[in-house]
């Protein structure tokens, strides 16, 4: 069900000039190619199409990984769904998000007809997908994906983003391996909030859509009642509704918007039901949020059966990390981003989510403090905590977010070969000359208003050993795999 997307206003983005550092945005290294997919990439099997859209898998060459093209046909967009640029606005949605519980955004590539949105894979599928092969599916296990879930949509609301289509197809399974790792995907209804505003336009498909948004004036708990009805699938195996069409249903939830009672959840634990409740709640405004479904009861009860985690060594290695020249953060952001392995991803974000205690998706002084200080006086831990921040903050929010914490803990020596090297050149020689100017610089950095030139000269005058005023291959490498930082 669409009816074009809402209204939409962007956030902005603050930077600390007083410190005279450079913000570095974590999730800003987007490709914006035009043309078709790059000989970079090798069709390998199609995983599903729709009237609009199709998703196909193809091999990343580079750093032979597979990756998702999602294939969007321009005829079926909406104008609102483009930017003034004529971009996707879904781009600057997903640029704007780092969380381990949302999929990853690489590249995007556009031709006359096509926009190639290269994105994340996730072996596993659609989770429902697998949940109706699992022979048993527990309380707990519910639990442990609502809180991903509530994570991932806390995320967002906190920087104004709004999904409105969180139903069971969005949300994926990152491998095959048994666990419930989860991402929740397609961010193409999605758009930024104006808190001061209501958003209008009908998203998403019926079982899943608010009672409000049908009213045509609603605001970001639309999302929170979407969970809801995932999660009472989740706990009864049965849709809400009875209804066979959408047209049905979505009289149904006009006049009678479900409403939680023990006899349509039976054999659900009363802690369950009471959360069930609170986000199924019809008034949005009395309706729970994310952040505050993060505490209740039934999440932190399953959370925290699990074994405590020994993150010594993580602490150790976030401690070693320094950080150096701008252009190297840089590229330790696109190496943790687009060329790390699944194996060390899976490792290092089961960590970063053990670390990050609220499940805010960033880890801030406070919550690094409380780990130190197992092994230190609070005087030394808060001093060793806020040398940490110095160095991995490289967005100078605060906090150590989710790309920052990836690239200062990941393995770099397996990751310094001439290919992905050469893949990380091309990000910022973007006219193909062989050479990074301090103008190319300026444009892959971002905001070319909030430093003045002489930032970008110096950022390459670093790094420009043999003084020509330009960064060639040579020096490119050395700079990555100097032991200098």
């Amino acid at each position: 069900m669409g009816c074009g997307l809402g209204r939409s206003s962007s956030g902005s983005n603050n930077t600390r000039k007083k410190t005279q550092r450079l913000s570095i945005e974590p999730r800003m290294f987007l490709s914006k190619n035009k043309g078709r997919l790059s000989d970079d990439y090798v069709f390998v099997r199609n995983l599903g199409s729709g009237a609009f859209a199709d998703v196909k898998l193809y091999l990343y060459k580079p750093t032979n990984q597979t990756r998702a093209v999602k294939i969007i046909h321009k005829v079926g967009l909406h104008q609102q769904q483009m930017d003034a640029e004529y971009m996707l606005k879904e781009i600057s949605v997903l640029t704007s998000l780092d969380h381990p519980n949302i999929l990853r955004c690489y590249e995007i590539f556009e031709d006359l007809w096509r926009f190639y949105v290269v994105i994340e894979y996730c072996a596993g599928g659609e989770l429902f997908s697998k949940l109706v092969l699992m022979s048993k599916f527990t309380e707990a296990q519910a639990s442990e994906i609502m809180f991903q879930l509530l994570s991932a949509v806390a995320y967002c609301h906190e920087r104004l983003v709004i999904h409105r289509d969180l139903k069971p197809e969005n949300i994926l399974l990152e491998d095959n391996e048994g666990s419930l790792k989860i991402k929740v995907a397609d961010f193409g209804s999605s758009c930024f909030i104006d808190p001061k505003k209501h958003l209008s336009g009908c998203f998403g498909s019926a079982y899943y859509v608010a009672p409000e948004v049908l009213m045509d004036e609603y605001n970001e708990k639309c999302d929170i009642w979407s969970l809801g009805v995932i999660m009472f699938i989740l706990l009864t195996g049965q849709p809400p509704y009875p209804g066979k069409n959408s047209k049905t249903i979505l009289q149904m939830i006009r006049d009678s918007p479900l409403a939680i009672s023990e006899s349509k959840v039976p054999g659900v634990s009363a802690s369950a039901i009471d959360l069930l409740r609170m986000i199924l709640t019809i008034d949005p405004k009395l309706r729970i949020n994310a952040k505050t479904a993060l505490n209740h009861d039934w999440i932190k009860q399953h959370r925290e059966i699990g074994t405590p985690a020994d993150l010594s060594k993580t602490l150790k290695i976030l401690e070693a990390f320094h950080s150096t020249a701008k252009l190297k953060d840089a590229i330790h952001i696109f190496l943790a981003t687009q060329v790390i392995s699944h194996e060390e991803c899976k490792m290092l974000t089961e960590n970063f989510v053990k670390l990050d205690k609220n499940a805010d998706g960033k880890i801030s002084k406070d919550e690094l403090v409380s780990e130190y200080v197992e092994a230190f006086e609070e005087k030394e831990a808060k001093n060793r905590v806020e040398q940490i921040i110095q160095r991995v903050d490289v967005n100078l929010n605060g906090d150590i977010d989710y790309s920052e914490f990836l690239s200062a803990c990941m393995n770099y020596t397996n990751y310094l070969s001439k290919e992905n090297l050469e893949a990380a050149f091309k990000l910022f020689d973007l006219d193909n000359s062989g050479f990074i100017t301090a103008d190319e610089l300026r444009e892959v950095f971002g905001d070319a208003n909030a430093f003045g030139d002489g930032v970008w000269k110096e950022v390459l005058k670093q790094v420009d050993l043999n003084g020509d005023g330009v960064i060639d291959m040579k020096e490119f490498i050395a700079l990555m795999t100097s032991n200098v930082n």
